[in-house]
């Protein structure tokens, strides 16, 4: 259920309008068909005087990107989603423009003048293009759900490491933490309510909670393991309770 950040609005008139423009759109679902509605990702306030009103995973962001009316938000999200408004490009280009010396740390120290082009009254910032926000504007990015990345689902898996002592006798309360290393470069987050890891774009409507395993034995760890659809290769870390109490699996085929 991954969010970028929130979105901050200045006056009363503004939070009032976004908040009944947002009680109006239909129903959303997440990658389990879950059920939301943006209207329970705002901000409840009595008397409203600036501050932030709306922090919600990328794809409901993508869904204010591509149909919320109100400039008021759109500039909120062009500086969440890596898009720079005409005053800040304005003013980053009169840097660069007047700056005689590079000083790394400055203000706009990393751009240079070949990121500028000067269009009659309007300069534009040629990076914008590349931006996520433009990104989601022309449905690459965060249009669905769930990922579109292609893998295959491991089946089994096996265990690489344990403990000296190794047993796998059962214990009356026994809790794993666990953590996981993709073969690729991302990143998956575990959702209790449906016991899943699911990777950080993805939309999962789910309380936030820590990764475990309530288990009493490895074979009912590993059994567990496969029941989370990880793609093949990944490799699953797991500590218990006591010292030295580390077990690392890989997912197979």
């Amino acid at each position: 259920m991954a969010a970028i950040d929130k979105i901050y609005l200045n006056t009363k008139k503004e939070y009032e309008q976004f908040k009944e423009w947002c009680s109006k759109q239909p129903p959303l679902f997440d990658k389990y068909g879950v059920k939301t509605s943006l209207i329970n990702y705002v901000y409840q306030y009595d008397d409203f005087k600036g501050g932030p009103v709306f922090m919600a995973p990328y794809y409901l962001d993508a869904y204010l990107i591509k149909n919320c009316p109100f400039d008021f938000v759109q500039e909120e999200l062009k500086l969440n989603y890596g898009y720079w408004s005409q005053n800040r490009v304005k003013e980053a280009y009169n840097v660069v423009k007047n700056r005689k010396n590079v000083v790394e740390g400055e203000p706009y120290w990393y751009m240079k003048l070949s990121d500028f082009k000067i269009n009659g009254d309007r300069i534009e910032y040629l990076p914008n293009k590349n931006s996520s926000y433009i990104a989601i504007k022309e449905n690459k990015l965060y249009n669905t759900p769930f990922t579109s990345i292609q893998y295959t689902i491991g089946k089994h898996c096996k265990c690489v490491k344990h403990p000296l002592y190794y047993y796998n006798r059962p214990y009356k309360q026994k809790s794993w933490d666990i953590s996981i290393v993709l073969p690729f470069d991302m990143c998956m987050w575990y959702h209790g309510n449906h016991n899943s890891w699911d990777f950080a774009n993805e939309f999962v409507i789910s309380d936030w909670s820590c990764s475990h395993s309530n288990v009493k034995t490895i074979k009912a760890l590993k059994r567990n393991i496969i029941k989370w659809k990880l793609p093949i290769g990944t490799k699953v870390y797991a500590r218990g309770r006591y010292i030295q109490d580390d077990y690392e699996f890989i997912v197979t085929k």
